[in-house]
């Protein structure tokens, strides 16, 4: 199962991988990204619509794209407007039951706004000739696939990340916030029943966003039918995770984390930027326009120590100053209770995500009553700090995924919960 779901996931990335064009050439009009106070209603309301090109589609095959802009809240319940691609299958669901629809967390783009997947859709990815900025939509890949078996698709933006203002990475509340409403906007968008079943789904920022939204759904979206979520690689623990990749190639992430912090909570923000030195806010401004791959390759494998007035790396600083530890607590997934089965993907070399914290959040669902899978990536470590054993069990694990997600929509119960 696992080799042949990753020869399709592989296929498909060939497939959607044409020669990127200037981002000017299949940008939408930036007007259509831009919501006022009277346009964002309630959550999950469907603000616009527009027809979204798919690169590697052909003739409709396997789907047909919609640009969505939907209605959500932050993390303090104010209302915004969130981005996202809505993709309908051109197969038939050969499932029981009325057409399922899996909601996707994007992984790691960046912070810009050209990052948005649903600016990428049209070219499988963005370059900006003006910035040099460069971006590629890799979720599109397993966009597809669930095309292919007649599952309708929202991959969201998240709040932030093509609409106005910082995109708040990893922030629980808002990513959970854009997962759950993208599922309600979806169904509108489809002209579906409230009640029809579905999924979550994500890797890496996206798993954290997947398992965020499973365990906050039943406050926060008790009305969604929501029948199982696959969360692969979560950052769960924000304070391991700001340490573990301190150094890596995804130490610019921990720069996307603070940007946000700042942003959004005012108590934390004058305690970080009295730490930080000139390079470091030098840093966090210009990580707050780029996409991930600029990121890692101006910024890869260094230290936040350089960021620092006194030298530390931001981890130690997290810990010592109880207004930023107190954000960073905020974000931990793992103490509410899930209502929806859920499979937990954690890779013993991941090299970005600690896979001890993954088996913790397993651990702690269980604890409480959850239905909790964890299913335990064993690759053997390759190069590690270049996120090769972060990236690689997104694709190598697609297949455990996808039947899990195809076992619950076909109402199978689950097998093998709180194996720890």
């Amino acid at each position: 199962m696992r080799s042949g779901w990753a020869f399709v996931v592989v296929t498909m990335a060939l497939l959607v991988a044409v020669p990127l064009t200037a981002q000017a050439q299949s940008s939408p009009n930036e007007n259509f990204y831009n919501a006022d106070a009277d346009d964002v209603g309630t959550p999950g309301s469907v603000i616009r619509t527009q027809p979204l090109p798919l690169a590697g589609a052909l003739a409709g095959i396997p789907g047909v794209g919609t640009r969505v802009l939907y209605s959500s809240t932050d993390t303090h319940d104010a209302e915004v407007a969130v981005s996202g691609s809505y993709l309908e299958p051109a197969a038939n669901w050969a499932g029981p039951g009325p057409r399922p629809t899996v909601v996707i967390g994007p992984g790691t783009q960046g912070q810009g706004d050209q990052c948005a997947p649903s600016k990428m859709f049209p070219t499988a990815g963005q370059w900006d000739p003006a910035t040099g900025s460069f971006g590629v939509n890799y979720e599109a890949a397993f966009a597809f696939a669930f095309l292919t078996q007649g599952i309708r698709v929202l991959v969201t933006d998240y709040i932030g990340l093509g609409t106005p203002g910082v995109h708040t990475y990893v922030n629980r509340s808002e990513e959970a916030h854009a997962m759950l409403d993208g599922a309600r906007a979806a169904l509108k968008v489809a002209h579906a029943n409230p009640n029809d079943p579905i999924a979550l789904w994500g890797h890496s920022q996206g798993g954290g966003a997947t398992a965020a939204a499973t365990e906050l759904a039943p406050e926060y979206a008790p009305d969604l039918n929501l029948v199982g979520s696959y969360a692969s690689a979560p950052p769960a623990d924000l304070a391991r995770v700001l340490r573990h990749i301190d150094g890596t190639g995804l130490m610019a992430a921990i720069g996307y984390t603070i940007n946000g912090v700042t942003d959004r909570y005012p108590a934390a923000r004058a305690a970080i930027e009295s730490r930080l030195n000139d390079y470091g806010r030098s840093v966090l401004a210009d990580v707050s326009g780029q996409c991930l791959i600029d990121s890692r390759t101006k910024y890869g494998k260094q230290s936040t120590a350089s960021w620092t007035v006194d030298g530390r790396p931001l981890a130690d600083v997290v810990e010592s100053v109880p207004e930023i530890l107190q954000v960073i607590e905020e974000q931990r997934i793992g103490r509410r209770t899930p209502t929806s089965p859920i499979l937990v993907n954690g890779a013993i070399n991941d090299d970005f995500i600690p896979y001890e914290q993954t088996r913790q959040l397993v651990d702690d669902w269980c604890s409480r009553g959850a239905s909790a899978t964890l299913f335990t990536d064993t690759l053997p470590a390759v190069n590690q700090g270049s996120g090769n054993n972060h990236l690689a069990p997104a694709v190598a694990d697609f297949g455990v995924g996808m039947a899990y997600v195809l076992d619950r929509f076909n109402g199978k119960p689950v097998v093998g919960a709180c194996n720890l």
